[in-house]
């Protein structure tokens, strides 16, 4: 099971990365993230040991679900950078930021909530719990890689300060 992750993953990123490299025109944030979503869906889709009849109800409506947790988390994100670069903030901005990340974690438990009732219509409550189990395991693959590839980018900044002196 972990080789089937790992094999989808380095698949995924192997796809993307390399156009990095290339002299293509960049992907914009959102096609990027279009391709991660479409990628993960899959992914958990498989976890899940879908049927054909229940990928084509599930795909449509968990990238919609997917979207409005997006959604949601780019609006406090967006909040959270905006204070942590203002050095005049209050704590009375502070204490707003913190209403706001919680009300999106509530708007978030909401939107999970409301959807777990709908696929709940055609999945089974084992094939649910698959669902989660497999968006963590691809959260927590995500992360790591993101934390390998930003220590490899330092070591490389480190790298090249040496040189320099």
């Amino acid at each position: 099971m972990k080789k089937i992750v790992y094999i989808l993953i380095m698949t995924l990123l192997v796809g993307i990365i390399p156009g990095y490299a290339q002299d293509k025109p960049k992907k914009s944030r959102a096609e990027m993230h279009k391709e991660m979503v479409e990628f993960k869906t899959k992914y958990i889709a498989q976890e899940m040991e879908l049927n054909d009849e229940q990928k084509e109800k599930f795909t449509p409506l968990y990238e919609q679900m997917d979207r409005e947790r997006w959604q949601v988390f780019r609006e406090t994100r967006a909040l959270e950078k905006k204070l942590k670069n203002d050095r005049t903030a209050t704590d009375a901005d502070y204490e707003s930021v913190v209403k706001a990340l919680n009300q999106a974690k509530e708007k978030g438990a909401e939107i999970e909530k409301n959807y777990n009732e709908k696929f709940g219509k055609f999945l089974t409550a084992k094939q649910l719990y698959k669902m989660k189990e497999a968006e963590d395991a691809f959260n927590q693959r995500m992360m790591k890689m993101r934390m390998e590839r930003k220590q490899k980018m330092q070591t490389k900044q480190k790298a090249a300060k040496q040189r320099i002196n």
